[in-house]
């Protein structure tokens, strides 16, 4: 019928002039959301460090410290996105098909944050602390937007992890090579001296010899970032061409040499889980095993060689940090770990219900010392602000996404993650999701990860054969 095909033209040119703009917006949000990622993953992601998020001021938010910092123009990027993204899904009549994948990775956080909002509502009722509410929000809003948008969106994230390891890499080796600082002060990095009390550094014979901060506020931060970006190569699979293969050996390469840089005993016990873990699968099958997800022959060699390479030209800045703990600087680290373990039993014990409140460690355990710091350990630092109900959810959140079949074969590598990531935070304190920026974005991937490796009744189409998790192809 003749008004039957004009209408389906008309219904085909309405859908195609609604596609055009749909794709442009789609574009806008893929790329800020990648650039987002690379800004604060790659470089200093504290306001106050005068790092990406400082530049050109707008305004003041409050930072992990209690204190509000000016921020500029790079936080619009993530409103930016979530907003074109939206867009893009209306525009194309996606609007309704957006999903959460409700799993064992996502029920303790949402649980987590929960007692977060309740501890905030607790603490009221002596006047609302308006930092911290402000903070929790914007800390939690950055790790659902990432979430939400990895699962549903699948953008091409090894460019992401790429760039954000080779920038920090780069310019920690360069600091440990140098031992000072390399003058990136518009990327946040510190002034660097190894003379200068304060400043990490570990004794090399009788020198004071700088640990690699690369662009972050501390060497434990940028291991605690390095680790989780170098296991999360293996869970994006291999890569489909010779080029893509060599950047990610470089990647590697160059990560792994940076993680040595930092002198970060924890992080690389976490990392050296991650690496034994991914080579459970084929030690099973007697070295047989090849999976796209599983580090390829290549990549342990290449970490063999860089690791005995390292150990041969820096061997004894290790026997400094792992042997002569006798000395003073190593002597003083582990008395303020015991102080400040010491100090957040004490207000675990006082309050173990309710905690001292979210984001009040400090002003109360600085009530016992005040030289106090944030003490070393995440579970027992939510147990100390929210009660031992926060410790006991942080365990769930570790345990729970990783016991299932295949969590030593098929997904190993996501099991690998998910532990090395997770249990940093035994003995740092980060991975904070509900504090810390970084660990927010970190813990939307990881996450995102997981869940995207669970079918769902609600699940998006398969990608197409030539598309892997990581998503090569964009």
């Amino acid at each position: 019928m003749p008004g039957g095909d004009t209408g389906l033209k008309t219904t085909k040119a309405s859908l195609a002039a609604r596609s055009r703009p749909a794709g442009v917006l789609a574009r806008l949000a893929q790329i800020t959301f990648s650039l987002y990622l690379v800004l604060l993953l790659g470089a200093n992601s504290q306001a106050t460090s005068g790092g990406p998020l400082a530049w050109w001021p707008l305004w003041q938010l409050p930072t992990s410290g209690g204190d509000w910092a000016g921020v500029g123009v790079v936080s619009l990027l993530p409103p930016l996105s979530a907003a074109a993204w939206l867009a893009a899904r209306a525009l194309s009549g996606r609007r309704r098909a957006l999903v959460w994948r409700p799993n064992r990775a996502v029920w303790p956080l949402l649980a987590l944050v929960g007692l977060g909002v309740l501890s905030l509502a607790w603490q009221c009722g002596g006047g609302c602390p308006v930092g911290s509410g402000l903070r929790l929000a914007l800390v939690v809003s950055h790790l659902a937007w990432v979430y939400l948008y990895t699962v549903n969106e699948r953008p091409p994230l090894f460019p992401i992890v790429a760039a954000a390891v080779l920038l920090q890499a780069t310019v920690a080796l360069g600091q440990f090579i140098a031992q000072r600082d390399l003058g990136l002060r518009f990327l946040g990095e510190l002034p660097l001296d190894p003379a200068t009390p304060g400043i990490s550094v570990v004794m090399r014979g009788s020198a004071r010899w700088l640990r690699a901060y690369g662009l972050t506020a501390h060497p434990n931060v940028l291991a605690g970032s390095l680790a989780p970006l170098l296991l999360m190569l293996p869970v994006l699979g291999r890569p489909p061409t010779g080029r893509q293969k060599a950047i990610a050996l470089l990647v590697t390469v160059v990560g792994f040499a940076a993680l040595f840089a930092t002198l970060a005993r924890w992080a690389a016990v976490c990392f050296a889980l991650g690496l034994a873990i991914n080579a459970l699968p084929a030690l099973a099958r007697g070295g047989t095993a090849r999976h796209r997800a599983a580090p390829g022959r290549a990549t342990w060699l290449a970490l063999a060689l860089t690791g005995a390479l390292l150990l041969a030209v820096y061997g004894d800045v290790i026997v400094g940090r792992t042997a002569e703990l006798e000395t003073p600087v190593e002597s003083r680290s582990l008395w303020e770990r015991q102080r400040d373990t010491g100090i957040a039993l004490r207000l675990v014990a006082e309050q173990p219900l309710t905690g001292v409140g979210l984001g009040q460690y400090l002003p109360a355990a600085r009530r016992y010392d005040a030289w106090a710091e944030v003490v070393h350990n995440v579970p027992l630092w939510l147990a100390a602000e929210l009660g031992v109900a926060g410790a006991l959810v942080w365990l769930w959140l570790l345990l729970a996404p990783v016991a299932r079949r295949g969590a030593l074969g098929r997904f190993a590598p996501l099991t690998a993650l998910w532990l090395g990531f997770w249990l940093l935070g035994l003995l740092q304190p980060a991975p904070h999701p509900l504090l810390d920026l970084r660990s927010a974005l970190l813990a939307g991937l990881v996450a995102a990860l997981v869940a995207r490796s669970r079918p769902t009744r609600a699940d998006l189409p398969d990608p197409p054969a030539s598309d892997n998790i990581a998503g090569w192809v964009s």
